[in-house]
């Protein structure tokens, strides 16, 4: 099994953020986030406070609205997973230990026994880019290269995605997508160098380039 950290209660959870970089950051270390390398850069060397999102009504929802959707899919695939849930078990690289991975659900595949990570999303889909992210068995690029972060750090072999996709007229569904990792590779060894690239500059103290978003 992969090594981790319990922490006692969400407050100990967050204060020892500054010291990883988390699945969740990926995304924005890589520049494909909600927020720029150099933001994060600064949080990590302590120039800024952590980004606090948990009042925005969509994140809100999102956080209450996992644990049901968790034990939806515990009771619809109950014969092919068990799942465990740990709320603040922190998963660390064995090579990169400022690697880490707090998962939203852990599962064994009951046919092969195999590990897996369980991943939840909750996503309004208010135009027609949005929904072509969740089209043909597809995730979007920064909510997948936190599961390819997540399946380095754990080295577990497979990740579902369960999202519940919200429509604009308040309508909505859930689906799932199942991603197998010796199909996605050289993705995540591509993640986990820009991972290390970008936790470099923090260790130096050195701003990260800026990327252009053209």
């Amino acid at each position: 099994m992969a090594e981790y950290i319990e922490f006692l209660n969400r407050e100990e959870w967050l204060k020892s953020r500054i010291n990883f970089l988390g699945a969740s950051e990926i995304a924005n270390a890589m520049g494909i986030g909600y927020e720029t390398p150099l933001n994060l850069w600064k949080e990590k060397t302590g120039r800024k406070e952590h980004t606090d999102l948990s009042a925005n009504t969509r994140v809100k929802y999102g956080t209450e609205a996992e644990e049901h959707i968790r034990a939806l899919f515990a009771l619809q695939h109950k014969d092919e997973y068990a799942i465990e849930y740990h709320a603040f078990r922190v998963y660390r690289h064995d090579k990169y230990s400022f690697l880490t991975a707090t998962l939203d659900g852990e599962l064994t595949r009951l046919a092969d026994k195999s590990k897996g990570v369980w991943e939840c999303k909750t996503a309004w889909l208010l135009s027609k880019s949005d929904m072509q992210k969740w089209e043909n068995n597809s995730i979007p690029q920064n909510y997948y290269v936190q599961v390819c972060e997540q399946l380095a750090v754990t080295n577990y072999k497979f990740a579902v995605v369960t999202a519940q996709l919200i429509m604009p007229d308040g309508n909505s569904e859930i689906r799932h997508y199942q991603i197998e990792r010796d199909e996605i590779e050289n993705d995540i060894k591509y993640t986990q160098q820009e991972a290390v690239k970008f936790w470099a500059y923090v260790m130096s103290d050195k701003e990260p380039p800026q990327k252009l978003k053209l």
